[in-house]
């Protein structure tokens, strides 16, 4: 049903509209609620930003930034959980009171009501009395957007040619990881509004870059989550500081050093004995290292950080997954793995003149590799697993590590939270739960190789893994474990 309805009187102009959609009543509020969330569905809309910190209630404030250039101020008045939801506008064209209200019409079907009493200022009064149509179909395309957004009924990601020629050709490819890329694609991307409530994200590496701004963004949509990170006093710091930002107090940490692997057996140990379930698994812990580093256990850090940790870390926490339907995880790689092929005979970077960029590409190569075996052998499990690239983001590791690629690029350099996009949308959206085996880039999936030179063969695959399980159960029975890690026959 839909019911639309407008009039002027004076310099008010009223407009109420209402939707049905085929959603539960909890998750329909709160997707609204979070009004942050508006420019998802409201194609007027070009940016939304909270002002105020914790969850949405009376006080809170919200900027919007229309395409049109104007900018609406909004106050919440009135929160009614699952009920009602009442705002107050300012803007230098009119103000306005706003009301959404929330109404369980039946079993999984929830009615959304929008009345909206403007008061414009002269002569847009005029106009508005003379054409109210113009008003109406604003209030049309916005709560047909938000009853789209609402249905989560989105087509599967795909790629295109245009991507895969210019992934091929290198330079064009190479656009794409800019900030000029990342706001090209955007502009097809769709809503997310699954809800992520009840749902479970282990997530390496929160504290900086990447990291910082999927932990952010996940926790906002109400996840609760589990930071693996080596450095305590910051990731507590960061807790608390997300946890006044959106209210979301599910957040629990878990002190790692993913560079060690006697850490990560006792991690995967720990996880087990809580028995949570895992619904996403997010393996983003990373370094580049320009100098060669072996870590007190004798291993090359970047192998050891990059590519055998989150080995162990994902076969061991292959139960936990399998025991959520629908249990993904994501690799975050590299562009730079397009350069280089694996060396499975040289898995250390100890033949030749070690190059940390090179160690780097190799590493995320073969976690490319584990990306697309899982994906094969664990579909029968339910587990989704892809890996994604950032694109080039301006982070604290960048700047580091590659001060001169830092510099020349500049303002092509992505922020944060654009590079952790595709992470997000990996972990939260319905869509990319249907799709396995993949390498994303801004939500679309991209060649896993872009030259024939650096594509493995089957043995290599397989002799990759016999590897990775050679130094996964040698660190293990020297630890003293007793067992074998759970997923290693996997």
């Amino acid at each position: 049903m839909v019911r639309k309805w407008c009039r002027g009187v004076s310099s008010t102009f009223i407009l109420d509209r209402s939707i049905e959609v085929k959603r539960p009543l909890d998750e329909v509020f709160a997707y609204v609620s979070a009004f942050e969330r508006i420019e998802e569905w409201d194609p007027g809309v070009a940016r939304a930003r909270k002002l105020t910190p914790g969850a949405t209630a009376p006080g809170t404030k919200v900027l919007i930034e229309m395409r049109s250039g104007l900018e609406l101020n909004y106050e919440f008045v009135e929160v009614k959980p699952e009920s009602l939801l009442k705002m107050s506008v300012q803007s230098r064209l009119f103000t306005a009171q706003e009301e959404i209200s929330f109404k369980r019409l039946a079993r999984g079907v929830t009615e959304v009501r929008y009345i909206a009493e403007f008061d414009f200022r002269q002569p847009l009064n005029l106009f508005t009395r003379l054409y109210p149509r113009g008003m109406q179909q604003l209030a049309d395309a916005t709560m047909d957007g938000l009853k789209a957004a609402l249905e989560d009924a989105n087509p599967l990601p795909s790629g295109s040619r245009i991507a895969e020629l210019g992934d091929k050709l290198l330079l064009p490819g190479a656009w794409q990881f800019t900030r000029r890329g990342y706001r090209s694609a955007r502009r097809d991307w769709l809503p997310i509004s699954a809800d992520l409530r009840g749902r479970h994200v282990v997530l390496t590496g929160p504290t900086s870059g990447i990291g910082r701004a999927a932990a952010e963004w996940l926790a906002a949509r109400g996840a609760t989550l589990t930071l693996v990170a080596r450095d305590e006093r910051r990731a507590r710091e960061l807790i608390e500081r997300i946890a006044t930002e959106t209210g979301n107090d599910n957040l629990h940490l878990e002190v790692c050093d993913l560079s060690l692997m006697a850490d990560v057996i006792s991690l995967v140990d720990r996880l087990k004995d809580a028995g949570d379930a895992i619904d996403v698994l997010i393996n983003n812990a990373g370094a580049l290292f320009n100098e060669r580093e072996d870590t007190s256990e004798g291993l090359e850090k970047s192998f050891a950080l990059l590519l055998l940790s989150p080995f162990i870390l994902t076969e061991g926490l292959k139960p936990l997954l399998a025991a959520r339907k629908g249990g993904r995880v994501i690799n975050v790689s590299s562009g730079g793995m397009y350069t280089q092929k694996i060396q499975v005979d040289d898995l250390q970077s100890e033949q030749g003149t070690y190059a940390g960029p090179v160690a780097y590409a190799r590493a995320k190569r073969g976690l490319m590799i584990l990306t697309e075996v899982w994906a094969r052998r664990w579909e029968k499990d339910g587990i989704v697993v892809n890996a994604m690239h950032p694109g080039w983001a301006d982070t604290p590791g960048v700047a580091e590590s590659l001060p001169g690629f830092r510099k020349l690029m500049g303002p092509l350099l992505r922020t944060p939270e654009e590079g952790a996009d595709t992470v997000c949308w990996l972990a939260a959206a319905t869509e990319a739960g249907k799709i396995s085996g993949e390498f994303f880039l801004d939500r679309k999936p991209h060649l896993s190789h872009v030259f024939s030179h650096t594509q493995e063969t089957e043995l290599e695959r397989a002799q990759l893994l016999r590897e990775l399980r050679h130094f996964r159960n040698d660190t293990f029975y020297r630890d003293g474990g007793g067992t074998e890690v759970a997923g290693s026959k996997s």
